[in-house]
């Protein structure tokens, strides 16, 4: 375990980073709904910021308007967008001001999740502050993000819901981008027996709009531990589920037992797809989330 983290942890007494970064957030939120008088949403990162006396500089989430999803989500999140600057104790986090919205949103609440792992009291850990984020940290902070802005009480999908349509309903109502609602379906803290992976597909400019829209459809990311998926290099399969979804004229979702190859994700699961956006302006995307048979 990094320094950092096994500091964060003993300091707090908890088992685990996860639990320990559970105790934090919830202590955080507790202090933002004290500070309204009553737990607002979505979350304004700004009043998080004040509560952790950090100060904002750069990009100001609230001010700008926001979408469903913006395809410069998955670049940004490759190299975290956001820097934290500690000088005598005071907290600055800083957000370029050129990315999208929500991609702020949860940059700023990222670096409060440094913030949080790294502070004791009123003043920091001086043995890690300055050490180099491990990638352990930066996973930490990562779900310290996801718990601030898709808190529990508000982020737990019913039985029998369609995921990817619940995901992305969700990004929209929190504000935040469709990636981290849908990891937020695989957290330990949220029980959704049975997911096995996800991918965004998103119509391929490249590829001239006489063509079928299944083979306009490209992957634009995915969530698929351990399985190489093809981004933006192959096809969806013509009457697949997720084919079905984005060649509609309206939002849509679908779930259906489905065999599946893709790259080498490959088996027999249970598919939920939601489609949204305009296939004449070229914003038709589709999520699909797979599920183990046994566990769904």
């Amino acid at each position: 375990m990094p320094l950092a983290i096994k500091r964060f942890v003993n300091g707090a007494g908890a088992g685990r980073p996860t639990e320990t970064m559970r105790t934090a957030t919830d202590k955080l939120l507790e202090d933002y709904a004290r500070s309204l008088g009553y737990f607002r949403t979505p979350i304004s990162v700004e009043r998080l910021c004040f509560l952790c006396g950090a100060q904002l500089a750069g990009t100001k989430p609230s001010a700008r308007l926001h979408s469903s999803y913006t395809l410069d989500e998955y670049r940004s999140r490759a190299g975290h967008t956001g820097k934290l600057y500690v000088h005598d104790s005071q907290v600055t986090i800083r957000v370029p001001e050129e990315i999208a919205f929500e991609t702020a949103r949860i940059s700023v609440a990222h670096e409060i999740g440094h913030v949080l792992i790294h502070r004791r009291g009123n003043d920091f850990d001086h043995a890690t502050i300055r050490l180099p984020s491990s990638p352990e940290e930066e996973a930490l902070a990562e779900y310290a993000a996801r718990l601030l802005l898709l808190p529990v009480g508000v982020f737990q999908p019913p039985l029998g819901v369609n995921l990817a349509q619940y995901a992305v309903e969700q990004a929209g109502t929190a504000k935040v981008t469709v990636h981290s609602a849908v990891s937020r379906l695989g957290d330990p803290d949220i029980f959704v027996p049975g997911i096995i992976g996800a991918i965004l597909w998103r119509i391929n400019p490249n590829i001239p709009e006489s063509h079928p829209v299944s083979s306009r459809l490209t992957p634009q990311w995915h969530l698929c531990p351990g399985h190489f998926v093809p981004v933006k290099r192959c096809k969806a399969r013509a009457g697949s589920l997720i084919a079905r979804v984005a060649d509609s004229p309206s939002a849509v979702s679908l779930s259906a037992i489905e065999t599946v190859s893709i790259g080498t994700f490959v088996g027999t699961f249970r598919v939920d797809a939601f489609g949204w956006g305009s296939i004449p302006q070229g914003t038709r995307l589709a999520l699909a989330i797979f599920r183990n048979l046994s566990e769904s």
